[in-house]
């Protein structure tokens, strides 16, 4: 049950992440949108650093 532990947790985080700003965009305004944007941008930020480390890495190895 290692390999679930250590793949779900992050998914599931940014998930509930993504759910809670587009809720907080839907139900209120004001200080609701700013948790909106920090929920949406969240999950957005986090794959683009994702991805640059990613990318990053392929381009080095393929450097060598």
């Amino acid at each position: 049950m290692k390999l679930i532990d250590d793949t779900w947790p992050m998914p599931v985080l940014l998930g509930v992440l993504s759910f809670a700003g587009l809720a907080a965009g839907i139900f209120g305004d004001g200080a609701w949108d700013a948790l909106c944007w920090i929920g949406l941008g969240v999950p957005i930020a986090v794959t683009a650093y994702w991805l640059w480390q990613h990318w990053r890495l392929r381009t080095a190895s393929a450097k060598e």
